[in-house]
């Protein structure tokens, strides 16, 4: 099969970089990864970012540290391409694809995980404006079958070229034994957060099988961040804008510096989160006073049932 790559078209650069940086010739590798959800309406409380704004994240990203971005659906893989191709920097950037293909607007359902087929690799690296993707993502569905072929796929174009590393969506921690001693994959993704209590025994299992993990949802998509400083302001106890940053600050830490991960997926829709969120990971390992203070941010209340139905199920 030969890929064609089309044209893509591109926004126009911004004269100035909305960034705090310090005054140093390259920017130090930040192990945070910049979240496909950044260039969509779903999946997420912040507002939407323009085009001009998403051209300005991704920027900030490659200037101050984070090569790394996420493209989990169709709309995010063509906005990030064209990011991309605007800057002239596709080769500074490590780019993760996930099996999501259907073309959405804003309002519509983001839809749902397909098998990977022959066609499926020219329409993501087309979207991507790119002749190769770093990280080809596979979630497992429902038929054994169809994942095995699927899989067999993701191989095939891995050894042709257009695919240099493999990843796979930990749905089910089931899935860590069916590849614990005949794996193709290097990257294992699940979420990581304040919410899930189950995660750590699942990284450490990824990690002594060989996976290289990436955690997703450190705020889980700022629902639960939003959901603690409500039940904080409720009870009169700070300001609300002092305690998301200082809440914010402490859950991306708390994801990103657990022994077993080794990157975040965050998303990101103004171009100020940027630098604070590599400002928080120079901060390095939460401190037992913050980690208590985290833990005593909000009213212990029943997990949310639907999103633990949306970590099992969907990225």
């Amino acid at each position: 099969m030969t890929i064609h790559i089309s044209n893509c078209g591109c926004a126009t650069l911004p004269t100035e970089i909305e960034l705090t940086r310090k005054n140093v010739n390259q920017p130090t590798a930040v192990p945070l990864i910049l979240g496909g959800h950044s260039f969509i309406t779903q999946l997420g409380n912040d507002p939407p970012a323009s085009a001009e704004e998403q051209l300005r994240i991704v920027e900030a990203c490659l200037e101050l540290g984070i090569g790394w971005f996420d493209s989990t659906y169709q709309p995010e893989r063509v906005a990030l391409g064209k990011a991309l191709n605007a800057l002239g920097r596709r080769n500074e950037a490590t780019i993760l694809a996930w099996n999501y293909f259907k073309e959405f607007s804003p309002g519509d359902s983001v839809g749902q995980a397909e098998y990977y087929r022959p066609q499926h690799i020219e329409i993501i690296l087309e979207e991507l404006c790119a002749a190769y993707v770093d990280c080809l993502v596979m979630v497992s569905l429902d038929d054994p079958e169809e994942n095995q072929r699927q899989e067999e796929l993701l191989i095939e174009w891995q050894r042709k070229g257009y695919v240099r590393s493999l990843g796979l969506w930990i749905s089910d921690p089931l899935l860590i034994e069916r590849y614990r001693y005949q794996n193709p994959f290097r990257f294992a993704i699940r979420p990581f957060n304040t919410t899930t209590q189950d995660a750590p025994p699942i990284f450490a299992d990824c990690k002594r099988s060989g996976w290289e993990t990436l955690a997703t949802s450190p705020f889980v998509r700022g629902w639960e961040l939003d959901r603690r400083i409500a039940e904080a302001s409720s009870r009169g106890r700070i300001e609300a804008e002092s305690l998301r940053a200082r809440l914010a600050d402490q859950m991306l830490r708390f994801a990103l510096f657990q022994d077993d991960v080794d990157r975040v997926i965050v998303a990101m829709r103004k171009v100020e989160w940027v630098s604070k969120n590599v400002a928080s990971v120079a901060r390095g390992p939460l401190t037992a006073e913050e980690q208590r203070s985290l833990e005593n941010s909000y009213l212990r209340t029943p997990r949310n049932r639907l999103w633990e139905l949306f970590r099992l199920t969907s990225r």
